[in-house]
């Protein structure tokens, strides 16, 4: 059996599920459950890029615009969250370990694969296929039983490996995490830090919550630096973009 903690919910598991990324897993979190469901569908989504010449002239902008928006539309029909989803469910099924409330802030119980095999997967919950009632509250998934489910075999993580993607778990447990050094803001080095990667045009850059995942898997978690601070990142290259007139193509 493996250790007891930590536990995930169903989001986080599917964050998992797709990118086997623990830390990423992990980090993700909201206020409110339809906030975390729309923050999850965000970091599954498929990224949609339609190539565009600099010199692309209006009208071909507007076809690229229009290009865009038909395939987020097919993408919305067939959606790589609630597709994830399912399969976070057949792992259910198939044993991975859990436990929720039986009513609304009751005490957490351990529960039987069984009770999934009626059941569908619906933000924190799970609810009866055939009535839509709610009939597990708070569904946490545990996380070392989850990993064993996915790679097929036995592990053995100390807390400090939970940051790390499952796939990488021995690959690069021997390599140094960089060390992040700053005092002050630590904003100019985080845009010097981008920058040094991606370049000042702001189409290349990574949405803020992968620019956290990016930076962590190279400095590991550092106080301070979380989505607030790329998004700010993200605001001053796209104003230095802005000034440079446009960007050489349109991405979702």
């Amino acid at each position: 059996m493996a250790n007891d903690g930590p536990w995930l919910n169903v989001q986080q598991a599917a964050v998992l599920e797709l990118t086997r990324d623990i830390e990423l897993a992990a980090g993700l979190t909201a206020e409110t459950t339809p906030l975390l469901v729309i923050k999850t569908n965000q970091l599954l989504a498929r990224r949609i890029e339609i190539p565009l010449e600099a010199s692309a002239d209006a009208d071909q902008r507007r076809d690229a615009v229009e290009q865009a928006r038909t395939a987020l539309r097919s993408d919305s029909a067939n959606s790589r969250y609630l597709e994830t989803q399912q399969r976070v469910r057949g792992r259910l099924v198939a044993g991975v370990r859990t436990k929720a409330r039986r009513t609304p802030r009751g005490p957490y119980e351990s529960l039987d694969r069984v009770e999934f095999i009626e059941a569908e997967l619906e933000g924190l919950d799970a609810i009866d296929k055939k009535t839509g009632t709610v009939i597990l509250f708070d569904l946490l998934i545990n996380l070392y039983d989850y990993v064993e489910h996915m790679i097929g075999k036995p592990v053995r993580l100390a807390d400090a490996e939970a940051s790390r993607a499952p796939g990488q778990m021995q690959e690069h447990s021997s390599r140094e995490v960089a060390k992040w050094e700053c005092t002050g803001d630590p904003l100019p080095k985080l845009i010097d830090w981008a920058q040094s990667r991606w370049g000042e045009d702001i189409q290349k850059l990574p949405n803020r919550v992968e620019l956290v995942r990016v930076f962590r898997g190279q400095f590991g978690r550092v106080s301070g630096i979380c989505e607030k601070e790329m998004r700010a990142v993200r605001r001053q290259l796209a104003s230095r973009e802005a000034r440079r007139g446009g960007a050489p193509m349109h991405r979702r």
